[in-house]
């Protein structure tokens, strides 16, 4: 296999998709009088361009690490987990609830932690409704993540707009946590927190689940083949009820650490990072090294696009068509190399080895 098609056939496609579909919106905006060596040069300085930039960049990639490694993880398993989104505003639920209405008293140290893993508890148990709706009840997966997506909008806004709106404010949001559930900051003058670090930690020891224990195997055969797995004696039910309230665990933990390192409080109308996550697995390619990255790079296109509006008077949600093109152009890429896989395989008992195609 040459250099190229490693390259698309691995992690590596998110930067060449990302770098493609830039390039597309740059010969775009040349076309209406945009310089592009001006555009690229604010975008990239807006994304990394000092410490304190590329912190911020950092700070927006983590909850895009977690939601993605969440959706990657289902996905391996062959379960299809649309309800990052959900389980993501859950996990913020259930953390803000934790840090204002039912405090929970004791120092930073003990009852920070505590309140992040009810937040992953949440966004299980979360995620575990939607397979109880599809083993008992027939509901797919996908069907059921995606209307529970809905479930969770409607109740973070009659949440901040009810019982845990501010009375100091008229804006649709909750009171701020209390400072003992504020996450350490990691860069001076930024929200850069050690939650970004934990994501990190999350993302290498998941990669060594997947391919190096048995765990890992079974997760991986139940997503490439379940019957060839049930026939091989391995439990894929039950390893993807565990994946699906993993799945659940991480998103949940994002909002929560959203919530701590970030905003400090629950907003009527949050930023959507469940939906993002989906990208950023998909450009990583369901590898949770590879979502590392893409979550990196999705986070640089988002302050970037920032420093775009503010300088330039060009539209930040160009940062999402760039996603978008980017995310399609991994989807063919990755088509486009397994159909020349197949064809490769198909020819090898009649024409010789593989170097010889």
């Amino acid at each position: 296999m040459s250099w190229w098609r490693s390259v698309l056939a691995g992690p590596g496609i998110a930067v060449a998709a990302v770098t493609a579909a830039m390039l597309l919106i740059l010969f775009g905006l040349a076309l209406f009088g945009h310089a592009p060596g001006e555009v690229a040069a604010t975008w990239c300085h807006g994304a990394a361009g000092t410490g304190i930039r590329l912190a911020l960049s950092l700070q927006e990639a983590c909850p895009l690490l977690l939601t993605g490694l969440a959706v990657a993880i289902a996905f391996r398993c062959g379960v299809l987990n649309i309800g990052g989104e959900g389980q993501f505003l859950i996990g913020a639920v259930v953390l803000v609830a934790f840090a204002t209405r039912w405090a929970i008293p004791g120092p930073g140290w003990l009852v920070l932690p505590l309140a992040l893993l009810l937040a992953a508890a949440a966004g299980a148990g979360w995620a575990l409704l939607a397979t109880g709706l599809e083993r008992w009840r027939g509901v797919p997966v996908v069907l059921s993540t995606i209307l529970l997506n809905f479930v969770a909008v409607f109740l973070v806004s009659g949440l901040v707009e009810g019982p845990f709106r501010d009375p100091a404010t008229t804006a649709p949001q909750s009171a701020l946590i209390a400072d003992a559930f504020h996450l350490p900051v990691l860069v001076d003058s930024t929200r850069l927190h050690l939650g970004a670090l934990l994501a990190l930690i999350i993302a290498v020891a998941l990669w060594l689940v997947l391919t190096r224990t048995t765990l890992g195997f079974e997760i991986r055969a139940a997503g490439l083949n379940p019957l060839a797995a049930r026939i091989a004696g391995m439990p894929v039910t039950s390893r993807q009820v565990l994946v699906m309230g993993a799945s659940g665990a991480l998103a949940g933990l994002a909002g929560g650490l959203q919530v701590a390192g970030v905003t400090w409080f629950l907003s009527g109308s949050p930023t959507s990072y469940g939906y993002a996550g989906i990208a950023a697995a998909l450009l990583g390619r369901l590898h949770p090294l590879g979502v590392v990255l893409a979550a990196i790079l999705l986070g640089m296109l988002d302050t970037g696009g920032r420093a775009l509006e503010k300088h330039l008077a060009i539209p930040h949600d160009l940062g999402d068509v760039v996603k978008g093109l980017a995310v399609l152009t991994v989807l063919v890429a990755g088509v486009w190399v397994a159909q020349r896989q197949l064809r490769t395989r198909v020819t090898l008992p009649q024409g010789g080895t593989d170097g010889d195609q």
